[in-house]
C-alpha cells in the first residue's frame, strides 16, 4: 500500500542541509542529468557523472554546473579500483536493461577497492527505474551499501525542463530503510513529494505510469493521424488538439474520472458511435479502431447506466470482430 510524505522547508534550509551529502550519478541521460541539475540547485555537490560516451558526460556536466568530474563508461572502468565513487549517495540512472550489470560492475569495483570498509555501511545507492525493485542492486547490498529505488513520476523529454518540473512531481520510493530515508530527504530538498510502495508491485506501478504518460502520447498521435485524414497538417492538428487535452487534464485535477468524463459514451449517443466506427473503418485506421473500442468500453463503465448502453456495447463488439 502506498503512503505519501510531504515537507516544504525553505530553499535556504534545504541547501544548507544538502551540503552534507555529495552525489555521484551513473547515467547521464535525461533523468540522470535532470536529477543532477535539480540536486545541484538544492545544494548538493555533484562529484561525478558517468555516461556511455565522454561527450555525453561532458554535456551533462555542463548543464549541471562545475565542478563535476565527467567520465565515459570506458574511462570509469579503467580507473584504479580504489577510485570507486566516494560520494555518500550514488544514483544509478541507466536504462533498465543494463541496471543489473551496472550493479555487478560497481560491486566488483567496491570489492577490489577500499569501499568495502565499514564506512560503506553508511552509504546509499539508489536507482531510478520505475519497473525494477531495489533488489536489482543486491550485489551492492552485499557489499554493505543500503540500496533503494527513487523513481520520479514525471515525463522528462529534456533534462533542463525536467529539472524544473521535479519540484512539481511525485517520487516513488522502496528498498532498505536507510535508503528510503535518504530518498525522502532528497525529495524534500527538491521541494517534491514522495510515496512508498512494496517491491512486489513495482511492475504494476510502472505499467500504470506508462498508461498515464507514454501511452497517452501514443493515443494523442492516433488523434493527430485521424485529423490528418481530415486534411489538416500534423503540426496544425497538434495545436488544435492541445487545448482539448489541457481542458481534460484540468477537469481531472479537480474531479474523479467518473465526473470528469464527457462526450459520446457519457451521453449514450448511439447514432454518433455508428458514424465514428464507420468513418474510422473507411479510412482503415486499425490502431484508431482498436483504441476506440477499448476506451469506449471503459468510458461506458465509467458512465454507469446510460441510454442505449447494450446497443453501444454490441456495436463495439462487432467493430472489434471486424478488426480481427
Amino acid at each position: 500500500m502506498a503512503t505519501k510524505e510531504k515537507s516544504d522547508p525553505s530553499s535556504e534550509t534545504r541547501a544548507h542541509k544538502a551540503k552534507e551529502i555529495s552525489v555521484s550519478i551513473i547515467g547521464a541521460g535525461r533523468v540522470g542529468t535532470a536529477l543532477g541539475i535539480g540536486l545541484r540547485k538544492a545544494g548538493y555537490p555533484i562529484d561525478l557523472i558517468v555516461a556511455k560516451r565522454q561527450s555525453s558526460a561532458k554535456h551533462s556536466a555542463h548543464l549541471i554546473g562545475k565542478p563535476v568530474v565527467a567520465l565515459s563508461a570506458a574511462r570509469f572502468r579503467q580507473l584504479d579500483k580504489t577510485a570507486f565513487p566516494g560520494s555518500p549517495l550514488i544514483i544509478i540512472a541507466t536504462p533498465d536493461d543494463i541496471l543489473e550489470s551496472i550493479a555487478n560492475k560497481l560491486a566488483a569495483m567496491s570489492r577490489a577497492g577500499a569501499s568495502n570498509s565499514n564506512r560503506a555501511k553508511k552509504r546509499v545507492v539508489l536507482h531510478t527505474s520505475g519497473a525494477f525493485p531495489a533488489d536489482a542492486l543486491r550485489p551492492l547490498r552485499d557489499q554493505g551499501f543500503a540500496v533503494g529505488s527513487l523513481h520520479p513520476l514525471i515525463s522528462i523529454s529534456d533534462s533542463e525542463t525536467g529539472a524544473e518540473r521535479l519540484s512539481d512531481s511525485f517520487f516513488s520510493l522502496e528498498g532498505d530503510a536507510a535508503a528510503v530515508r535518504r530518498g525522502r530527504r532528497i525529495v524534500r530538498d527538491l521541494g517534491s513529494e514522495s510515496f512508498t510502495i512494496s517491491s512486489d508491485v513495482k511492475p504494476l506501478y510502472h505499467a500504470a505510469a506508462l498508461m498515464a504518460s507514454p501511452n497517452l502520447t501514443a493515443l494523442f498521435d492516433i488523434a493527430i493521424e485521424m485529423l490528418a485524414r481530415c486534411g489538416l497538417s500534423r503540426t496544425r492538428a497538434r495545436k488544435i488538439l492541445l487545448p482539448l487535452v489541457k481542458s481534460t487534464l484540468d477537469n481531472l485535477r479537480s474531479q474523479d474520472p467518473t465526473r470528469a468524463l464527457t462526450g459520446t459514451f457519457k451521453r449514450g449517443d448511439i447514432a454518433t458511435v455508428r458514424r465514428h466506427i464507420a468513418a474510422i473503418e473507411s479510412q482503415e485506421l486499425r490502431d484508431a479502431l482498436e483504441a476506440y473500442v477499448v476506451l469506449g468500453r471503459r468510458s461506458l463503465a465509467l458512465s454507469g447506466s446510460v441510454p442505449n448502453e447494450k446497443e453501444i456495447q454490441r456495436l463495439l463488439t462487432r467493430a472489434s470482430a471486424n478488426e480481427d
